[in-house]
């Protein structure tokens, strides 16, 4: 099978993303009887660029991360926005990871919307979508006979949402916790082992882990819409990140997280949510774990998240370490998957 792709996004994921496709090549097409061509890029900062007949990859990655912009490359009448992009660009595959705005989830939604009503598989990393218009998002895709897969959303590469539509058939799932967010408990550790809560928060913006505010980190909205994300595909909810009960960490005294460790616990930012008869309600917040709970070992940038089914008492997947590329690869599993049809 061959299809066309067009990335929406070049940042660190996209390129990522881009680098993976030429590794992947060769095990795509003889593993998966899978071809591709990339049709189009588009990117906020780099431009536009669509060209039917292919554009090079090696020669995109090396113009942007050159501080060039990508209309070199691109055939055609200018390009005038995204939606643009996304109605002109000749791909049956979208691929998304731009920015994700936690209170509303746009534009990504907008872009979603856009792609799946014009035709096109939509595989996005971008939690925006799932948290703001998943039944839609859904719906649309299966009246159009499309994909739409977002492994990435949570636990970048790992396959939690895989886990929960290939594996966790015909069970209920009563109750889904975790740590869901790099960046806090990056710096939880930081400040456990002596640094300030402004040295770990400037040491995670040097790793790219934070952005340049660290808000949205912080003060637990990035792990609030992972939680809306879990609950809403996972436990049928449909809830939006502000039903979560949310707590952030800026509120922690540096000495309250060093005394905790002293007397044999750890905080950690758990996420949850918990079904209440035919509801599900879901939280974020600082808790102190004692050191016996396998959460409490999550150290650094890894993440983690437990299930708790009516057939499986406990379910722990663990994360270490995530980089672009393992929010990268999720992607591409979902890109295998739409061309295996398996979102039929």
């Amino acid at each position: 099978m061959h299809i066309t792709v067009a990335l929406i996004g070049f940042g660190n994921v996209g390129r990522a993303l881009a680098r993976l496709l030429m590794r992947k090549t060769d095990v795509l097409r003889q593993d998966y009887n899978l071809t591709f061509t990339v049709t189009g890029i588009a990117t906020n900062s780099r431009g536009c660029a669509i060209d039917p007949g292919g554009i090079h990859l090696e020669t995109a990655l090396k113009l942007v991360e050159a501080g060039d912009g990508l209309r070199s490359l691109h055939r055609g009448d200018p390009v005038i926005e995204t939606l643009d992009f996304i109605e002109r660009c000749p791909a049956s595959l979208i691929l998304e990871s731009t920015w994700l705005n936690p209170h509303t989830g746009q534009p990504a939604a907008d872009y979603a919307r856009a792609a799946l009503r014009a035709g096109r598989h939509v595989v996005t990393a971008n939690k925006g979508p799932v948290a703001f218009a998943y039944r839609e998002l859904c719906e649309l895709a299966r009246q159009n006979g499309r994909g739409f897969f977002f492994e990435s959303t949570v636990m970048d590469g790992a396959p939690v949402l895989g886990l929960g539509r290939e594996a966790l058939l015909a069970t209920d799932i009563h109750r889904i916790h975790g740590i869901l967010n790099s960046t806090t408990n990056f710096v939880l550790t930081q400040i456990e082992e002596g640094s300030s809560l402004e040295q770990a928060v400037q040491q995670a913006q040097q790793m790219g882990l934070a952005e340049a505010d660290p808000a949205n980190d912080l003060e637990g909205w990035d792990a609030a819409v992972k939680i809306v994300v879990l609950a809403n595909v996972l436990m049928g909810a449909d809830l939006r990140p502000a039903d979560v009960d949310r707590t952030g960490i800026t509120g922690l005294a540096v000495d309250d997280i060093r005394a905790a460790v002293a007397s044999g616990e750890r905080y950690k930012l758990l996420c949850e949510a918990v079904r209440e008869g035919e509801t599900v309600r879901a939280c974020v917040r600082p808790v102190r774990l004692p050191l016996s709970d396998p959460l409490s070992q999550i150290r650094g940038t890894s993440s983690a998240v437990t299930f708790e089914t009516d057939t499986l008492s406990h379910l722990t997947l663990i994360e270490g370490d995530p980089d672009p590329e393992t929010t990268a690869y999720g992607m591409l599993v979902d890109m295998i998957n739409i061309t295996r049809e398996r979102y039929l």
